[in-house]
């Protein structure tokens, strides 16, 4: 069960300044945290212009900088003017970002992300730093399984899929869209457009299609432009390798829809119809 986002480099060609990039990347991680987004792409347009081109990395270190738990943020990320503003970001509370507890709280089969302070020292946001005797990463989260409490800790090693609870989101980049979603073949892959039909006309060829692949890849235009207006040379290519193209807000009062409501609305229509087949369990699943 996956569920995947593929948005556009030009997320944030929208805000004027640092400060409203900030908040709008922190509301795009928002929408894709609280509907159980697992993978977040962003996909190269080439409609970035030359000053513009650092907000791609700034929206991935943003999106990376929240999906990592707070204890590990100044291990993971040192000061940058990238990060200026983030005291403005609002939490996740993935189960993921679990708040600190005392050694003897710590019970077996608790997972945490792990960074290694010093040689053969993991921290794990315990209350005090757990011995581990291999050598992990100094600045990227690794993820941890205890397995044994007493006579003392023994951790393992796991990747955020062997987790059964919805445990956050990856970020990546993607350099060709039409490539990408020939690759995707496995996957329901939808595309949001204001010109398609109303999900509610497609609901049930969705949810019969979805039922067969158990993943879906939601695919996002941007600020001022659709997915196709982005690829001329392509166009073809990219609308043929979408299965279903749905217009989730039908008859919009405004002229346009913002990235960041677009997700919330399109992906809240998703995890209401078809959320059981293609994520993992949050809070209260």
């Amino acid at each position: 069960m996956t569920l995947r986002v593929a948005i556009p480099d030009t997320a944030l060609i929208d805000c004027s300044d640092l400060r409203q990039k900030t908040v709008k990347a922190g509301s795009l991680a928002r929408a894709l945290a609280v509907f159980r987004v697992e993978s977040v792409y962003i996909y190269d347009t080439g409609l970035l212009e030359p000053g513009k081109k650092r907000d791609t990395d700034l929206l991935r270190r943003i999106l990376r900088y929240m999906d990592t738990p707070q204890y590990l943020r100044k291990m993971s990320f040192p000061k940058t003017q990238a990060l200026k503003f983030a005291g403005l970001l609002p939490p996740l509370r993935t189960r993921s970002h679990p708040l600190e507890i005392s050694m003897s709280d710590l019970q077996e089969g608790t997972i945490r992300w792990g960074l290694q302070v010093r040689p053969g020292k993991i921290d794990l946001g315990l209350s005090k730093l757990v011995n581990y005797p291999k050598t992990v990463s100094e600045r990227d989260p690794t993820l941890f399984r205890v397995i044994k409490t007493k006579p003392q800790i023994v951790l393992e090693t796991i990747e955020r899929e062997d987790v059964s609870d919805y445990w956050g989101f990856e970020v990546e980049r993607v350099t060709n869209l039409a490539d990408f979603l020939e690759e995707s073949d496995d996957s329901t892959r939808i595309g949001f457009s204001r010109k398609a039909p109303s999900y509610h006309q497609l609901e049930s060829d969705l949810k019969s299609t979805i039922a067969g692949t158990q993943s879906v890849l939601a695919v996002f235009g941007g600020p001022n432009h659709g997915i196709l207006e982005f690829f001329e040379k392509e166009r073809e290519r990219v609308k043929s390798n979408i299965d279903f193209w749905v217009n989730t807000i039908p008859d919009q009062g405004t002229e346009t829809v913002r990235l960041e409501e677009a997700l919330f609305t399109s992906l809240g229509l998703l995890n209401s119809s078809v959320g059981t087949m293609i994520t993992k369990p949050g809070f209260y699943g």
